[in-house]
């Protein structure tokens, strides 16, 4: 039985978040596996982890120590598990783990590199620097991001996101999910993503009143997870406001029915800070079969071709952006072209088979590196 102990911040909404619990739910059903989940965070957004049965530690980051005691406590859970491996989600969560790996001897796994970020700042490129040195083995879920972070080529790997293609079958009638989220429109417009400086909601909304300017057809959604005093919610719900064809849901949990009742997905990221790594939103726009607009950031050009299963945008204005999708609301036929194709992509390429069975592999050729040699 291998022992796999995995650190990540929380299991919050979120890509990230999501392709973690994707991985757990295909290693449970694998079996030959002894897992342990440790977080910093208490809030769970994901129902599913809770059926998987796996033992979750949180860490307490209160008091007086705070952050600076993580790593001594996830050093006491280490040496009460005995991993075979750490895996670490996240450039911190490495980072604390490190203690493990240098005083336990116990392999370190780090895929931090989730995005393809242009900027970060000179404290976390020093830390970034250490984990690099110090992980056996970095993984990353894009080559935009290995191209980003330059971690060092001899131990870096990529394996693409995975999902459960199931999630997206025997969904709710349309009518009752648009019903439910006060949906009116003959056509709606989705944007899967957190409330975050890293998603330019701001863009989102901008196009949408444009739209809504000329025509009132078209609902445009926002989905995702938010801090009500952050200042991105805040300008958001300016932009919304006493706007019916405009909407905000928070935290939900039948994104899949919401995308499945909408026309188009949309993916409008802040390049200025922010490159993605391999969207799990666009992929979840594709697997249900929808047509997609997204940045030309990070890793989001290793999914979309441009005009063929989807479109790249850079720096068009409003009024473009307004104007495309206005065009893909009126040609069905394209709509369903681009859909189809990207379909056909996910199912190829992003099943959690796939994803489930690089990462199996990839355990179990790093576990037999590791064993003592006689």
């Amino acid at each position: 039985m291998r022992k796999i102990l995995f650190f990540i911040g929380g299991l919050v909404s979120g890509g990230k978040e999501r392709r973690f619990i994707e991985l757990l739910s295909y290693l449970k059903s694998l079996g030959g596996y002894e897992l342990l989940v440790v977080t910093t965070t208490s809030e769970v957004h994901f129902p599913a982890f809770f059926d998987l049965n796996i033992p979750l530690k949180k860490i307490n980051t209160k008091g007086l120590l705070k952050t600076a005691g993580i790593p001594l406590e996830l050093r006491k859970i280490a040496l009460q598990f005995q991993p075979d491996v750490i895996h670490t989600w996240g450039r911190m969560q490495n980072f604390y783990a490190l203690p493990s790996k240098m005083i336990l001897g116990i392999p370190l796994i780090n895929s931090q590199i989730t995005n393809a970020s242009p900027y970060t700042s000179q404290v976390n490129r020093i830390i970034d620097r250490i984990n690099f040195r110090l992980s056996d083995l970095i993984l990353s879920n894009s080559y935009a991001g290995i191209e980003a972070y330059k971690p060092p080529v001899s131990k870096t790997r990529v394996i693409y996101n995975g999902m459960n293609l199931g999630r997206f079958v025997n969904l709710p009638e349309k009518s009752a999910i648009k019903e439910k989220y006060k949906i009116t429109t003959p056509f709606c417009v989705v944007m899967v993503a957190t409330f975050s400086k890293n998603k330019d909601y701001e863009r989102f909304f901008s196009v949408a009143a444009k739209v809504i300017e000329s025509r009132q057809d078209i609902t445009f959604v926002g989905v995702g997870y938010f801090h009500r005093d952050a200042s991105l919610y805040k300008k958001c719900q300016t932009l919304i406001k006493n706007n019916p064809l405009m909407l905000m849901t928070g935290v939900i949990s039948d994104v899949e029915a919401l995308v499945n009742a909408a026309d188009l997905g949309v993916l409008f990221s802040n390049k200025e800070v922010h490159g993605e790594g391999i969207s799990n939103a666009v992929l979840e726009y594709m697997a249900l079969g929808k047509a997609v607009i997204a940045n030309d950031a990070g890793g989001t050009r290793e999914i979309i071709k441009n005009s063929e299963n989807g479109y790249l945008v850079d720096q068009e204005s409003i009024e473009d952006l307004s104007s495309k999708i206005q065009y893909l609301i009126d040609n069905p036929k394209k709509r369903e072209e681009l859909g189809a194709s990207g379909k056909s992509l996910v199912e190829k390429n992003f099943s959690i088979q796939k994803m489930g069975y690089n990462f199996s592999r990839l355990y179990d050729d790093f576990w037999i590196t590791q064993l003592p040699k006689e």
